[in-house]
């Protein structure tokens, strides 16, 4: 944890704006490097735009610590904390001010124009570029990228669609409402798509992953402040999407629960091994993409202008913890594999091994993680692929 220059709760009870930005910059430091500050405008204001989360990081200094906030500087800290979530939610020190943006920050101040500032915020960030912030994107023709972000969105939304019912703004409350099935019907059209397009499993047990992560999103945002019973309008409409009712949009969100649950669930971590290996945080070239297909990662891990030989050593070893503590997580072994047949001399040769402590070199001796680094990526992802195939056509 950096040292951070607010005290605690410096703001109406919540995290000082400058100690939400050193968390940011702790974990993507490369996040603000060269930005001007934007000239004018509140940082809501500042949202409407594809890098409106940085403007919004740049402009942050605007929003003052102070015990006793006012309507519009809720407001502000409002989109400061959506843009702090939106930029390091894919990196590997997240903010994680998610549950204070749909649980409180919705209801704090019930100002009339400022709840419609807010929402206008939320539809908003449906325009914004992530592709600097993300390796998990999954591009599909005649849709566009679809992410993770998309699933931080719909939880903001959902969290708003409550707020503004709570105050009895209904219109309001209608238009995130369409926003929220204009996204899940986008999603539906991608995975389908993929479904249709052999030789594309991989991006679909991808786009799998980042649907049923999604869809909890949705549950989340629903179940903000103890939220709507799942018999309410939008839980009817949009809760439990991956559990229960297939027949809401053509059951995509059911077969990506399917393929999620057997073949990619157990990457689902939150990668603490990697939280500890600092030289990852310095470039976003260095992002993790998804797991377990992380061969190419490994290898340009292995070979990266961006890393010393201390950094590798650092990598290696975060990688070997986190096959000995997550278990059942394939990731971290394809990695390996990667680095392994990229690195000059392999990670048995002496240019590694005589930088790695004697439990790292046991460590890689094991024949279960040797036996896994074996398997070449072509088999790998084949298997998976079949897989796959495998369990929709038992959800036909």
């Amino acid at each position: 944890m950096p040292d951070l220059p607010e005290p605690r709760g410096a703001f109406g009870g919540f995290i000082g704006p400058q100690n939400l930005l050193t968390l940011v910059a702790n974990t993507a430091p490369w996040v603000l490097d060269g930005g001007a500050v934007p000239s004018e405008g509140r940082l809501n204001e500042l949202a409407p735009a594809p890098l409106g989360w940085r403007a919004i990081l740049l402009a942050s200094e605007r929003v003052v610590a102070t015990e006793e906030p006012d309507e519009a500087q809720w407001t502000d800290y409002f989109a400061l904390c959506v843009a702090a979530h939106f930029a390091t939610v894919m990196t590997y020190v997240p903010t994680d001010v998610d549950t204070k943006i749909r649980d409180q920050l919705w209801y704090v101040d019930r100002s009339p124009d400022e709840l419609v500032r807010r929402k206008e915020l939320a539809l908003a960030l449906a325009g914004w570029d992530v592709s600097s912030i993300s390796r998990r994107r999954v591009m599909v023709d005649g849709v566009g990228a679809v992410s993770g972000h998309d699933g931080e969105r719909l939880s903001v939304l959902c969290g708003g669609i409550l707020g503004l019912s709570r105050v009895g703004d209904e219109a309001g409350a209608d238009e995130l409402t369409n926003a929220v099935d204009a996204e899940l019907t986008r999603e539906a059209r991608a995975f389908a798509a993929l479904e249709r397009t052999r030789g594309r499993e991989v991006e679909l047990l991808q786009l799998a992953t980042v649907l049923t992560h999604n869809a909890g999103d949705v549950d989340q945002g629903l179940s903000a402040r103890k939220g709507q019973r799942w018999s309410s309008p939008p839980g009817r409409r949009f809760g439990r999407l991956a559990h229960e009712r297939e027949e809401r949009y053509g059951g995509v969100f059911a077969r990506a629960a399917a393929l999620y649950k057997a073949l990619m669930a157990s990457e689902g971590h939150r990668n603490y091994p990697l939280r500890e290996v600092r030289c990852l945080r310095a470039h976003p070239d260095l992002l993790l993409p998804f797991a377990p297909f992380l061969d190419r990662w490994g290898a340009s891990l292995a070979t990266s202008p961006l890393l010393s030989d201390a950094d590798r050593t650092d990598v290696v070893l975060g990688l070997v913890t986190g096959v000995r503590k997550v278990r059942g997580q394939r990731g971290y072994q394809r990695a390996l594999a990667g680095f392994d047949d990229a690195y000059p001399g392999g990670l048995s040769g002496k240019a590694m091994q005589r930088t790695l402590p004697a439990s790292a070199r046991r460590a890689l001796r094991d024949t279960d993680l040797r036996r896994d680094m074996a398997v070449r990526p072509v088999s790998f992802t084949s298997g998976l692929a079949k897989r796959a195939r495998d369990i929709l056509a038992r959800h036909r």
